[in-house]
Protein backbone atom coordinates (compact mmCIF):
# COMPACT_ATOMS: atom_id res chain seq x y z
CA UNK A 1 0.00 0.00 0.00
CA UNK A 2 1.35 3.39 -1.00
CA UNK A 3 1.49 5.72 1.99
CA UNK A 4 1.30 9.51 1.91
CA UNK A 5 3.98 10.05 4.56
CA UNK A 6 6.98 8.32 6.07
CA UNK A 7 8.14 9.03 9.61
CA UNK A 8 11.90 8.44 9.76
CA UNK A 9 13.31 7.91 13.28
CA UNK A 10 16.83 7.91 14.72
CA UNK A 11 18.35 8.49 18.13
CA UNK A 12 21.34 10.08 19.82
CA UNK A 13 22.83 8.63 22.97
CA UNK A 14 22.57 5.07 24.23
CA UNK A 15 20.12 3.00 26.25
CA UNK A 16 22.44 2.00 29.08
CA UNK A 17 20.98 2.86 32.50
CA UNK A 18 23.28 1.02 34.94
CA UNK A 19 26.40 3.17 34.95
CA UNK A 20 25.53 6.60 33.61
CA UNK A 21 28.06 9.38 33.10
CA UNK A 22 27.69 12.27 35.56
CA UNK A 23 30.75 14.47 35.04
CA UNK A 24 31.97 15.28 31.54
CA UNK A 25 35.17 13.29 32.12
CA UNK A 26 33.41 10.29 33.65
CA UNK A 27 33.09 7.01 31.83
CA UNK A 28 29.74 5.36 31.36
CA UNK A 29 26.50 5.51 29.41
CA UNK A 30 25.22 8.79 27.99
CA UNK A 31 23.23 10.87 30.50
CA UNK A 32 20.37 11.30 28.06
CA UNK A 33 18.65 9.57 25.17
CA UNK A 34 17.16 11.58 22.32
CA UNK A 35 14.60 10.03 19.98
CA UNK A 36 14.04 12.19 16.91
CA UNK A 37 12.03 11.91 13.76
CA UNK A 38 11.08 13.65 10.55
CA UNK A 39 7.69 13.33 8.91
CA UNK A 40 8.24 13.39 5.17
CA UNK A 41 5.51 13.52 2.51
CA UNK A 42 6.12 10.95 -0.19
CA UNK A 43 5.62 13.71 -2.76
CA UNK A 44 8.80 15.41 -1.48
CA UNK A 45 11.09 12.41 -1.13
CA UNK A 46 12.82 12.89 -4.49
CA UNK A 47 13.48 16.59 -3.85
CA UNK A 48 14.82 15.78 -0.39
CA UNK A 49 17.19 13.17 -1.81
CA UNK A 50 18.46 15.82 -4.21
CA UNK A 51 18.94 18.21 -1.29
CA UNK A 52 21.11 15.64 0.48
CA UNK A 53 23.28 15.36 -2.64
CA UNK A 54 23.56 19.15 -2.62
CA UNK A 55 24.67 19.10 1.02
CA UNK A 56 27.30 16.50 0.18
CA UNK A 57 28.62 18.64 -2.66
CA UNK A 58 28.74 21.83 -0.58
CA UNK A 59 30.33 20.24 2.50
CA UNK A 60 32.57 17.78 0.59
CA UNK A 61 31.23 15.02 2.85
CA UNK A 62 30.22 11.72 1.30
CA UNK A 63 28.63 10.61 4.56
CA UNK A 64 26.10 12.86 6.23
CA UNK A 65 26.33 11.13 9.59
CA UNK A 66 26.63 14.16 11.87
CA UNK A 67 29.17 12.69 14.28
CA UNK A 68 31.71 12.71 11.46
CA UNK A 69 30.88 16.03 9.80
CA UNK A 70 32.52 18.50 12.16
CA UNK A 71 30.96 21.67 13.56
CA UNK A 72 30.87 23.71 10.36
CA UNK A 73 29.60 20.78 8.32
CA UNK A 74 26.68 20.20 10.68
CA UNK A 75 25.97 23.94 10.84
CA UNK A 76 25.79 24.14 7.06
CA UNK A 77 23.65 21.00 6.87
CA UNK A 78 21.27 22.51 9.44
CA UNK A 79 21.03 25.80 7.56
CA UNK A 80 20.30 24.09 4.25
CA UNK A 81 17.61 21.93 5.82
CA UNK A 82 16.06 24.97 7.52
CA UNK A 83 15.96 26.87 4.23
CA UNK A 84 15.04 24.13 1.76
CA UNK A 85 13.69 20.94 3.32
CA UNK A 86 9.95 20.27 3.36
CA UNK A 87 9.98 18.16 6.53
CA UNK A 88 8.41 18.32 9.98
CA UNK A 89 10.53 17.48 13.01
CA UNK A 90 9.83 15.89 16.39
CA UNK A 91 12.04 14.91 19.31
CA UNK A 92 11.83 13.40 22.79
CA UNK A 93 14.58 13.90 25.38
CA UNK A 94 14.86 11.47 28.28
CA UNK A 95 17.45 12.28 30.93
CA UNK A 96 18.30 9.14 32.85
CA UNK A 97 18.69 10.90 36.19
CA UNK A 98 14.92 11.60 36.11
CA UNK A 99 13.83 7.95 35.67
CA UNK A 100 12.91 7.53 39.34
CA UNK A 101 11.02 4.33 40.14
CA UNK A 102 10.72 3.39 36.48
CA UNK A 103 14.36 2.23 36.59
CA UNK A 104 13.39 -0.45 39.14
CA UNK A 105 10.28 -1.43 37.19
CA UNK A 106 12.27 -2.37 34.11
CA UNK A 107 15.44 -3.71 35.78
CA UNK A 108 16.83 -7.02 34.65
CA UNK A 109 17.58 -8.68 31.35
CA UNK A 110 16.29 -6.60 28.46
CA UNK A 111 16.05 -3.38 30.47
CA UNK A 112 17.83 -1.38 27.78
CA UNK A 113 15.19 -2.36 25.21
CA UNK A 114 12.34 -1.69 27.62
CA UNK A 115 13.74 1.78 28.32
CA UNK A 116 14.09 2.51 24.60
CA UNK A 117 10.57 1.28 23.86
CA UNK A 118 9.11 3.47 26.60
CA UNK A 119 10.92 6.52 25.19
CA UNK A 120 9.60 5.68 21.72
CA UNK A 121 6.04 5.62 23.05
CA UNK A 122 6.46 9.12 24.52
CA UNK A 123 7.96 10.29 21.23
CA UNK A 124 5.13 8.82 19.16
CA UNK A 125 2.58 10.67 21.28
CA UNK A 126 3.93 13.92 19.84
CA UNK A 127 3.58 12.58 16.30
CA UNK A 128 0.11 11.26 17.05
CA UNK A 129 -0.90 14.71 18.31
CA UNK A 130 0.10 16.26 14.99
CA UNK A 131 -1.73 13.56 13.06
CA UNK A 132 -4.92 14.16 15.04
CA UNK A 133 -4.80 17.91 14.48
CA UNK A 134 -4.32 17.43 10.75
CA UNK A 135 -6.66 14.48 10.15
CA UNK A 136 -3.86 12.19 9.03
CA UNK A 137 -4.91 8.56 9.12
CA UNK A 138 -2.73 5.81 10.55
CA UNK A 139 -2.88 4.02 7.20
CA UNK A 140 -1.22 7.01 5.55
CA UNK A 141 1.98 6.95 7.65
CA UNK A 142 4.79 4.44 7.42
CA UNK A 143 7.30 4.42 10.30
CA UNK A 144 10.95 3.67 9.56
CA UNK A 145 13.56 3.34 12.29
CA UNK A 146 17.26 3.39 11.69
CA UNK A 147 18.02 -0.15 12.75
CA UNK A 148 19.69 -0.51 16.13
CA UNK A 149 21.95 -3.54 16.43
CA UNK A 150 20.32 -6.19 18.57
CA UNK A 151 17.03 -4.38 19.05
CA UNK A 152 13.89 -6.50 18.76
CA UNK A 153 11.40 -4.43 16.77
CA UNK A 154 8.72 -7.09 17.10
CA UNK A 155 8.82 -6.49 20.86
CA UNK A 156 8.48 -2.76 20.20
CA UNK A 157 5.43 -3.36 18.01
CA UNK A 158 3.93 -5.68 20.64
CA UNK A 159 4.59 -3.16 23.41
CA UNK A 160 2.83 -0.40 21.50
CA UNK A 161 -0.11 -2.68 20.74
CA UNK A 162 -0.37 -3.51 24.45
CA UNK A 163 -0.35 0.06 25.74
CA UNK A 164 -2.80 1.16 23.05
CA UNK A 165 -5.17 -1.67 24.00
CA UNK A 166 -4.80 -1.09 27.76
CA UNK A 167 -3.74 2.55 28.17
CA UNK A 168 -2.76 3.70 31.65
CA UNK A 169 -4.24 7.16 31.16
CA UNK A 170 -6.28 9.30 28.79
CA UNK A 171 -3.23 11.05 27.39
CA UNK A 172 -1.75 7.80 26.17
CA UNK A 173 -5.05 6.59 24.75
CA UNK A 174 -5.68 9.84 22.90
CA UNK A 175 -2.31 10.64 21.37
CA UNK A 176 -1.31 7.11 20.41
CA UNK A 177 -4.68 6.42 18.77
CA UNK A 178 -3.50 7.26 15.22
CA UNK A 179 -0.23 5.33 15.54
CA UNK A 180 -0.24 1.91 13.87
CA UNK A 181 2.49 -0.35 15.35
CA UNK A 182 2.21 -2.64 12.34
CA UNK A 183 3.53 0.17 10.14
CA UNK A 184 6.93 0.04 11.91
CA UNK A 185 9.93 -1.22 9.98
CA UNK A 186 13.67 -0.81 10.46
CA UNK A 187 16.48 -0.37 7.96
CA UNK A 188 20.21 0.31 8.13
CA UNK A 189 21.18 3.94 7.62
CA UNK A 190 22.73 2.97 4.31
CA UNK A 191 19.39 1.46 3.30
CA UNK A 192 17.52 4.76 3.03
CA UNK A 193 19.24 8.08 2.44
CA UNK A 194 16.39 10.04 4.04
CA UNK A 195 17.47 8.71 7.45
CA UNK A 196 20.10 11.47 7.30
CA UNK A 197 17.38 13.93 8.34
CA UNK A 198 16.44 12.39 11.71
CA UNK A 199 20.14 11.79 12.36
CA UNK A 200 20.64 15.56 12.05
CA UNK A 201 17.66 16.34 14.31
CA UNK A 202 18.71 13.87 17.02
CA UNK A 203 22.30 15.11 16.92
CA UNK A 204 21.19 18.75 17.07
CA UNK A 205 18.89 18.27 20.06
CA UNK A 206 21.51 16.27 21.97
CA UNK A 207 24.22 18.81 21.19
CA UNK A 208 22.01 21.64 22.47
CA UNK A 209 21.48 20.05 25.89
CA UNK A 210 24.31 17.65 26.63
CA UNK A 211 27.53 18.85 28.28
CA UNK A 212 30.32 16.44 27.35
CA UNK A 213 34.06 16.15 27.07
CA UNK A 214 33.70 16.62 23.30
CA UNK A 215 32.20 20.10 23.73
CA UNK A 216 34.30 20.98 26.81
CA UNK A 217 31.15 21.11 28.92
CA UNK A 218 29.51 23.77 26.73
CA UNK A 219 26.41 22.51 24.85
CA UNK A 220 26.12 23.74 21.26
CA UNK A 221 22.73 25.25 20.40
CA UNK A 222 23.57 26.49 16.90
CA UNK A 223 22.13 23.51 15.05
CA UNK A 224 18.84 23.38 16.94
CA UNK A 225 18.47 27.14 16.63
CA UNK A 226 18.67 26.69 12.85
CA UNK A 227 16.15 23.84 12.85
CA UNK A 228 13.59 24.93 15.46
CA UNK A 229 11.16 26.39 12.92
CA UNK A 230 10.95 22.95 11.30
CA UNK A 231 9.42 21.45 14.45
CA UNK A 232 5.75 20.81 15.09
CA UNK A 233 4.58 23.71 17.23
CA UNK A 234 1.54 25.35 18.78
CA UNK A 235 -0.25 27.13 15.95
CA UNK A 236 -1.01 30.31 17.89
CA UNK A 237 2.14 30.90 19.96
CA UNK A 238 4.64 28.94 17.81
CA UNK A 239 5.84 27.18 20.97
CA UNK A 240 7.96 24.15 20.06
CA UNK A 241 8.38 22.90 23.61
CA UNK A 242 5.77 20.29 24.66
CA UNK A 243 4.61 20.01 21.03
CA UNK A 244 7.32 18.93 18.59
CA UNK A 245 9.99 18.82 21.30
CA UNK A 246 9.20 17.01 24.54
CA UNK A 247 11.90 17.28 27.21
CA UNK A 248 10.77 14.84 29.85
CA UNK A 249 10.76 16.32 33.38
CA UNK A 250 12.69 19.35 32.15
CA UNK A 251 12.37 21.17 35.48
CA UNK A 252 14.44 18.43 37.10
CA UNK A 253 17.36 18.83 34.71
CA UNK A 254 20.59 20.34 35.94
CA UNK A 255 21.39 22.63 33.02
CA UNK A 256 23.80 25.54 32.98
CA UNK A 257 22.19 28.99 32.96
CA UNK A 258 22.70 29.58 29.23
CA UNK A 259 21.26 26.19 28.24
CA UNK A 260 18.34 26.56 30.64
CA UNK A 261 17.50 29.94 29.10
CA UNK A 262 17.68 28.46 25.60
CA UNK A 263 15.34 25.60 26.57
CA UNK A 264 12.79 27.89 28.19
CA UNK A 265 12.68 30.10 25.08
CA UNK A 266 11.42 27.07 23.16
CA UNK A 267 8.43 26.94 25.54
CA UNK A 268 5.62 29.38 26.25
CA UNK A 269 4.35 29.54 29.82
CA UNK A 270 0.93 27.94 30.19
CA UNK A 271 0.89 26.55 26.64
CA UNK A 272 0.67 22.76 26.56
CA UNK A 273 -1.13 20.16 24.46
CA UNK A 274 -4.71 19.48 25.50
CA UNK A 275 -6.86 16.39 25.19
CA UNK A 276 -10.12 16.37 23.27
CA UNK A 277 -12.02 16.84 26.54
CA UNK A 278 -9.99 19.96 27.37
CA UNK A 279 -7.86 18.39 30.09
CA UNK A 280 -4.14 19.07 30.21
CA UNK A 281 -2.06 15.96 29.88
Amino acid sequence: MKRKYTLYIDESGDTGIEKVRVGIKDKGASPMLVIAGCLIPESRSEALSELLDEVRAVTSKKSLHCTGMGHLGVAKFSRMVAEKAGILCFALVSTKSTMGGFRDQISGKGQDQRYYNKCVSYFLERVGHYMLLNDISSKDVGIVFEEREGHDYEKLRNYLHTIKKNPLDKRLEYYLAPIDPNSITSVAKSGDDLLCFPDLVAFSVAAALNASAANFGVPEQRYLRELKDKFFCDERTRAVGEFGLKIFKRYELKLDEHTSHFVEKLHVSGIEPTLHDGGLY
